[in-house]
């Protein structure tokens, strides 16, 4: 086959090829300049603002990350605060790991429940779960921030954690991937002997841990990259409390010089990490569930 007639016979896929790349390119852009921006020097940086990479070889540097992790002078008016890196990562991973794994726990025995339990309006009550998710999460911004702070969680990591906990979408996504489990399994298992807490952690969850690593991932990076809601439960308490998702919005919030950009960027880059490793390990379990969920046997 000449090359001509292949590109012929390929070229819708080349096209599409290009313009995948080219949209890929696009949303990559912001990424590359945030990563190259954190190791250039602050007079590169703000006088080739335009350039993605360093303009030489001198104008690399690690001074933001070194900045960012040896407690230098926060930006601010104030030279006496600093920057408690260390402390936000280590809030960011409880808030991240302990609210996922806690919500994973809730919305994967509720998920049973409406799948393999026979109960009064079991149906109903899951459609009005559902018809929730419409409600804009701005609506109950005011009332979860009160019950927060009625029951003494209010500037704490637990304010963080405790709204997350009731959320729907985890439970529909797990219940889709449940009812794709055969019932002649929990069947089986049931006349066996085997009680429902049994069924669930020896057959369900072992079949279902594709859901669960979708909405593990979910749950995550949700928690990860929280802004707002942080900023409304923890802004107002010690820095040491902050999260690294609001302190890196501190952090940009004040980044009007080029120093103080570079330190931005390399608190972007250090936020990213985490997601970027989490997504890596469980790459192929997120494709699988993804491709499962929903999908009946």
């Amino acid at each position: 086959m000449s090359g001509r007639s292949w590109i012929g016979k390929n070229l819708g896929k080349i096209i599409a090829f290009v313009v995948l790349l080219a949209i890929s390119l696009l949303f990559l852009l912001p990424l590359i300049y945030g990563v190259f921006g954190s190791v250039r020097t602050y007079n590169d940086l703000s006088g080739n603002a335009s350039s993605i990479f360093p303009t030489s070889f001198s104008a690399f540097t690690w001074d933001g990350y070194r900045e960012l992790f040896s407690r230098t002078k926060y930006v601010s008016t104030n030279a006496n605060e600093y920057f408690p890196i260390w402390n936000w990562l280590f809030n960011s991973l409880i808030v991240a790991l302990g609210g996922t794994l806690l919500y994973l726990i809730i919305a994967a025995f509720a998920a049973y429940a409406f799948v393999f339990l026979d109960f009064k309006y079991s149906n109903k009550i899951f459609y009005f779960l559902i018809g929730t998710m419409v409600i804009p999460g701005i609506v109950s911004t005011a009332p979860q921030l009160i019950n927060m702070n009625m029951l003494g969680f209010y500037k704490s990591l637990v304010g963080l954690i405790a709204p997350s906990l009731g959320g729907v979408y985890g439970v529909y996504l797990i219940r889709q991937f449940f009812i794709g489990i055969p019932k002649d399994l929990i069947e089986n298992a049931s006349m066996d002997g085997a009680s429902n807490l049994s069924i669930f952690f020896k057959v369900v969850l072992p079949l279902g841990k594709s859901a669960l690593f979708v909405q593990g991932l979910f749950g995550f990076m949700g928690a990860w990259n929280d802004v707002q809601w942080a900023q409304l439960i923890i802004g107002g308490a010690p820095r040491t409390t902050w999260t690294l998702a609001y302190g890196l919005k501190v952090i940009s919030d004040n980044a009007e010089s080029a120093e103080s950009m570079t330190l931005a960027f390399a608190s972007a880059v250090i936020a990213m990490i985490p997601i970027f490793i989490v997504y890596l390990v469980a790459q192929s379990k997120i494709i699988e569930g993804v491709a499962n969920t929903g999908i009946k046997r």
